[in-house]
């Protein structure tokens, strides 16, 4: 299937629209918060570089005009948690929503991208992103088809597509605010997303992660990258080139300013709207921990991500 051009909906949308108008295997538990962040990706994660290809922009291109409500808006739901979902393609996703959750409040929603040989529902079992959004969002948990996510082809991006509709249909959300926050391979996979599906992703995180797809005829999008100094699994050389590749694709001013002295991060000056580019380097170190704890979006990032989206 040839790539859907950019200045047109996925289909989901358009379906959705109308809708509208006619009414890695974690291998061990994560360790506690206090003390340590969880494992990463398992045991098999890929040590790569990142691709040297150049990421291009189209002339002209401008950021689709979607609806803030969805067809599932009155639907009554109990409490959301781990509901599992199947596209009408067959991929699955999982959902966890506000404790609280108003079937006439239209949620923004965070899909929440695992690592390497890994799944949905594993991923969430120690990454728990729910618990840092306030109780405010549908977060959701998808599975990638294999060991890997499909980052240069169609495959992933017709399951996002089909996701987002089976979203609108089955819950309240806000189609206008959705987060891709992707993790190590997941990152990888949110860089392609953000790419061939921006606008219908308002905004990417990449945590941990390198980059990912052909980086060819990109929309813009605001960009955060969070990346831990001593990760050898994804070396924060890798996040940096991130940072760099979206900075040219957001069309940003090479200078940054300190954003956040705090969470050690700093914003492109000058891009083009709406694009924009955060870049967090998490310093943080305990030589008692397991190598393989470096390799991670600590609990502090995985708020702070939250609250920057929110932001936006």
């Amino acid at each position: 299937m040839r790539s859907q051009p950019q200045t047109t909906g996925p289909a989901w949308w358009a379906i959705a629209t109308i809708a509208l108008v006619a009414c890695g295997t974690d291998p061990s538990p994560a360790p506690p918060i206090a003390a340590a962040p969880a494992q990463g990706d398992g045991p098999s994660s890929p040590t790569e570089p990142a691709p040297t290809t150049e990421p291009t922009a189209p002339e002209g291109w401008t950021p689709p005009v979607l609806p803030t409500r969805s067809a599932g808006c009155g639907a009554p739901h109990a409490s959301i948690r781990g509901a599992t979902h199947k596209t009408a393609g067959g991929r699955t996703f999982h959902v966890w929503g506000p404790s609280g959750y108003d079937a006439a409040r239209a949620y923004p929603v965070v899909l929440t991208y695992h690592g390497w040989y890994a799944n949905g529902r594993d991923h969430q079992s120690w990454f728990e992103m729910e618990k840092y959004v306030d109780d405010e969002a549908l977060v959701v948990y998808p599975d990638a088809a294999g060991p890997t996510w499909d980052i240069s082809g169609e495959t992933d991006l017709v399951a996002f597509d089909g996701m987002m509709k089976a979203l609108a249909d089955a819950y309240c959300i806000d189609p206008s605010r959705v987060l891709a926050f992707g993790f190590s391979y997941g990152g990888k996979l949110v860089n392609h997303l953000g790419c061939k599906r921006a606008g219908y992703v308002k905004a990417i995180s990449v945590g941990d992660g390198s980059w990912g797809g052909d980086g060819k005829a990109c929309g813009r999008l605001p960009v955060l990258v969070t990346h831990r100094t001593r990760d050898n699994d994804e070396l924060i050389a890798w996040g940096r080139e991130v940072r760099d590749k979206w900075t040219r694709l957001d069309g940003c001013a090479p200078e940054r300013d300190v954003s956040d002295a705090e969470m050690r991060c700093e914003t492109q000056r000058g891009c083009a709207a709406p694009g924009s580019v955060t870049f967090c380097e998490d310093t943080f170190f305990d030589a008692s921990w397991p190598a393989e704890w470096n390799h991670t979006v600590r609990e502090s990032y995985r708020l702070f991500t939250w609250r920057w989206f929110k932001a936006l």
